[in-house]
């Protein structure tokens, strides 16, 4: 019996270490995944960004084809792919719903604002995912520094009180 009481603490230990253990190598290795996942994702959602970033640095009329010739090139729909296969479920949302709206202004006509408020919700759940998911900026916010009229654009799509 003594034996028993002697031992027991022993084992209990050992096994006790042995658990603690496992699930924290579990969880370093789990963690050391997100970390790189998230360092693909921000990698992928640059890439995509990238001919809105040109788009917006020239809105010239010669800008504007080279920006839809980046857009329609291979590079970008292998970024595009990448981002379905790694991006966060948000942003894919987000990212779909926005070229949803292209093709519908594209075939139907409509206002630019649509597709403005489209992006910013990209940019919002992009933030979002990579690390800023407690963000109280809104669409609006994440295009400010981008649209110099930007609080007009959206006070006019708001309907008037009275």
């Amino acid at each position: 019996m003594q034996l028993f009481q002697t031992v027991l603490p022993t084992l209990l230990a050992l096994v006790g270490g042995g658990v603690g253990w496992y699930f924290r190598a579990r969880w370093e290795a789990s963690r050391k995944q997100q970390e790189k996942l998230r360092d693909e994702r921000a990698s992928v959602y640059m890439e995509i960004l990238d001919p809105f970033i040109r788009l917006f640095h020239d809105l010239s009329p010669q800008g504007q084809k080279k920006t839809l010739e980046k857009i329609k090139s291979l590079e970008s729909r292998r970024s595009a792919f990448r981002l379905v296969l790694v991006g966060e479920d948000d942003v894919v949302r987000a990212w779909n719903q926005m070229w949803r709206t292209l093709y519908e202004i594209e075939r139907e006509g409509g206002d630019n604002l649509v597709i403005l408020k489209s992006f910013g919700n990209v940019l919002l759940e992009i933030r979002k995912s990579i690390g800023g998911s407690k963000t109280e900026l809104n669409e609006p916010d994440m295009l400010a520094w981008l649209i110099k009229d930007i609080d007009s654009l959206y006070s006019r799509d708001k309907p008037k009180a009275g």
